[in-house]
């Protein structure tokens, strides 16, 4: 089991991880520079896109930040069948994106339609498959993992114990423990924080980092908190864009070869986010191609959330001045 870090102790640039973290000006771009050289030496500055499907917004848990929810019964409800994903899947397949990532609420119905899509893209499409579907006991993860599955990103949120039972309800020793497995059993592992969520500190956030590099996860991610309508927290101010910059800015220093999503919510937060992501050491692009008429209910950052295109990726890696990964993993 991962042990919580309790005193930041590591320093980047002759700096402390608070000081970098809250880095503005001047600090800011030389920690930007600093990270897009990392990423160049390491030869990780080919952008790697993901095709997204979401295929359930039904979810077991109760999290304070998110409208799919299972107390919100507002949301209508969906779960897309394996017929309809694998029919989205051979156009992922068709566009030359090499990863179908399948993400969805907490939903246990959707097993059944993963024993027949997991098997079936890998076979038909040769897809590189990541899964982000929640907390599972063990045997769900090594039977996805024997369909083909090849990746599986599990966040922890908050590196803060209380906090995080007061956010979700649940443990953050059982979610760590979900991660710890899915690393055994072979998966490629994405995990990481969430920045701004109420009652979070500049200690939280170096916590968080150091907590990201004790896993030393493949993927590593820093998403802004969105507020979300129909959540506990729909008033709580959305999360710092310079904070998020800043933390993924350190996980490419920290985690060299880690692929870092530059996530849709920083488009939400500010045109030009994701942009901002990618001129900080990011590296991933996922598009979006859940059917429009299930976007909206997929209510993840929101329903008026940023749905992320493949001419918008285009336009802003060439903007950034890197090209795409052939295929993507």
């Amino acid at each position: 089991m991962y042990a919580l870090v309790a005193e930041p102790t590591e320093r980047i640039l002759g700096y402390s991880l608070g000081e970098l973290i809250d880095a503005e000006g001047e600090l800011q771009q030389e920690l930007f520079a600093q990270a897009r050289w990392v990423r160049q030496q390491y030869q990780m500055d080919q952008v790697h896109l993901r095709g997204v499907i979401e295929i359930s917004n039904f979810c077991q848990k109760n999290c304070n930040y998110c409208a799919m929810r299972a107390a919100n019964q507002k949301l209508d409800r969906y779960r897309l069948s394996a017929a309809e994903i694998l029919d989205i899947a051979a156009q992922i397949h068709r566009l030359g994106i090499g990863t179908l990532f399948l993400q969805a609420g907490q939903d246990p119905e959707c097993d059944a339609i993963l024993q027949e899509v997991i098997p079936t893209a890998k076979r038909q499409f040769g897809l590189h498959i990541l899964l982000c579907l929640g907390e599972y006991p063990r045997a769900s993860y090594e039977r996805w993992r024997a369909l083909g599955a090849d990746s599986y990103i599990l966040k922890f949120e908050t590196s803060e114990p209380a906090g995080y039972r007061q956010i979700a309800y649940t443990s953050l020793t059982r979610r760590l423990q979900c991660i710890r497995w899915l690393q055994e059993l072979g998966f490629q592992v994405g995990t990481g924080n969430i920045v701004g969520l109420p009652g979070q500190t500049l200690d939280t956030l170096v916590r968080d980092v150091l907590l990201t590099q004790e896993i030393q996860p493949d993927f590593a991610s820093a998403s802004p908190f969105i507020a979300n309508e129909n959540t506990p927290f729909s008033e709580h101010k959305s999360g710092s864009l310079r904070r998020t910059l800043n933390i993924m800015a350190i996980f490419r220093m920290l985690l060299p070869q880690a692929l870092i999503p530059t996530v849709s919510a920083l488009e939400k937060l500010e045109p030009g986010g994701q942009l901002a992501g990618l001129n900080a050491g990011a590296n991933v692009i996922t598009i979006n191609f859940t059917p429009p008429q299930c976007r909206t209910k997929y209510v993840i950052y929101s329903q008026r959330r940023f749905v992320v295109s493949l001419d918008h990726a285009r336009t802003i890696i060439q903007q950034a001045g890197m090209t795409v990964r052939p295929v993507a993993i």
